[in-house]
């Protein structure tokens, strides 16, 4: 048996739920439609809830929580459940040590959280992954260059060799070429592009940071993608991306880049369809409340050991789709909710989107990486990673002029400039924009 049969027999049963789901997202269903959908599910979830999860029968009887809901706008009448309760009750979660299994936080944004995880939920996150990428041409088992991390994960000793040599068997079955995103230094950064052109992916997945990073290596050094070259999207997960980022990957790989949205504990939620800044909720997985600020919360819809209802996910996004607080869709996803940056001005101080200076400081020639430390309300520490070694006034000049454009009130003197040679990295592997 070759390995492309295989592949195909080993997940058949996933590939005709997929190809289920995807006959479902084309069809021409009314937003009324999507909703009946959306609150049938949710209505077995929560009853699965009260009658089956002791955590939620109590949340229920403690908040006067209703049987059934009618509308998923109904959901925001429901307390938010955040990590700090889902920490402060995880006893009570996790039944007391009886269940074993979980999806873990990276932490990025403070303490790592457990969420109840059962191992046949792996079939319903692969549709959802697949299904998203369905949308830019990308399908199950095409070949992809995944920059990614985790190999913290493994631990050490026989059984972290084990687990590593399980990860390069599911690679295989996947066909997926693994580089490492950890180390993004410019011998690496070498060995990752020949990688990839041995390879001729359909498809380069990574954090935003690691694939930007790989884009400009290729740019400054004048390589190619190859003539022959099969790549028709570049995927850009786990970390916020500016336009800036989008524009670079585009111009180099020739391809639409495409925002996957989800989080370690929901899975894949959206992803960019038709366009890179349509990105469309998988919304038989999940209603995404927004609020007016943009702040989201996210319901499961999927059969999970521990579902997730009114979730505050941590993140502000832009909605494109909405109404009634349900949004089927996002033009932009704008980060945490601290992502903001502070400075001082004539009139006093200017509080921004960490967006904002990232674009203006990354459409600066050479710098591949930036982060912000917040020392005081009006001292804000940029620290940027360059391919060469920066002017670092002549950096700081451009900055200001820039920002400046959109608020001339702008006190120069309460940002300062460093230049770092490798940003700081969260356990996940990610690069936050705050660093303490």
């Amino acid at each position: 048996m070759n390995a492309s049969i295989l592949r195909h027999t080993l997940l058949a049963g996933r590939h005709q739920e997929l190809a289920r789901r995807i006959a479902r997202f084309e069809e021409d269903l009314s937003r009324d439609d999507i909703e009946r959908i959306q609150v049938r599910k949710f209505n077995d979830i929560w009853k699965y809830c009260i009658t089956e999860v002791p955590f939620y029968r109590a949340w229920k009887r403690e908040h006067h929580l209703p049987e059934r809901i009618q509308r998923p706008s109904e959901l925001r009448d429901f307390p938010v459940i955040d990590k700090n309760i889902l920490i402060r009750r995880a006893d009570e979660i996790f039944q007391g040590g009886r269940i074993t299994h979980a999806y873990s936080s990276g932490g990025s944004t403070g303490q790592p959280t457990r969420y109840p995880r059962d191992p046949s939920e792996v079939a319903d996150r692969w549709v959802d992954n697949y299904l998203g990428r369905h949308w830019s041409g990308f399908r199950p088992l095409d070949r992809q260059v995944l920059l990614w991390g985790h190999s913290h994960l493994f631990g050490s000793g026989m059984r972290g060799r084990l687990a590593q040599g399980q990860r390069r068997v599911t690679d295989y079955l996947a066909n997926i070429t693994r580089l490492n995103a950890y180390d993004m230094s410019e011998a690496s950064m070498h060995a990752h592009y020949m990688a990839f052109r041995r390879s001729n992916p359909v498809a380069v997945v990574g954090y935003t940071s690691a694939v930007f990073k790989l884009a400009r290596h290729i740019e400054r050094n004048c390589l190619d993608i190859g003539k022959k070259s099969r790549l028709r999207a570049a995927i850009l997960c786990a970390e916020t991306a500016s336009d800036a980022d989008i524009a670079l990957v585009e111009r180099v790989f020739q391809v639409p880049a495409v925002i996957e949205y989800g989080a370690a504990e929901t899975g894949v939620v959206a992803m960019s369809c038709g366009r890179t800044r349509w990105i469309r909720v998988i919304w038989d997985s999940h209603i995404c409340l927004v609020n007016t600020d943009g702040d989201l919360t996210i319901t499961s819809l999927t059969p999970r050991l521990f579902p997730l209802i009114n979730y505050a996910i941590g993140d502000r996004v832009e909605p494109a789709d909405v109404i009634d607080g349900n949004a089927l869709a996002f033009r932009a996803v704008l980060g945490r909710e601290q992502d903001i940056v502070q400075v001082s001005s004539s009139t006093g101080f200017l509080e921004l989107s960490a967006i904002l200076p990232v674009h203006i400081l990354k459409s600066y020639p050479g710098i591949v990486g930036v982060q912000f430390r917040q020392e005081r309300p009006n001292l804000l520490r940029i620290y940027v990673q360059a391919d060469h070694v920066l002017d670092l006034n002549d950096v700081t000049s451009y900055f200001i002029r820039e920002l400046r454009k959109d608020h001339p009130s702008l006190d120069p003197n309460s940002i300062h400039v460093d230049q770092v040679a490798e940003q700081a990295m969260t356990l996940a592997g990610k690069h936050p924009l705050f660093v303490s």
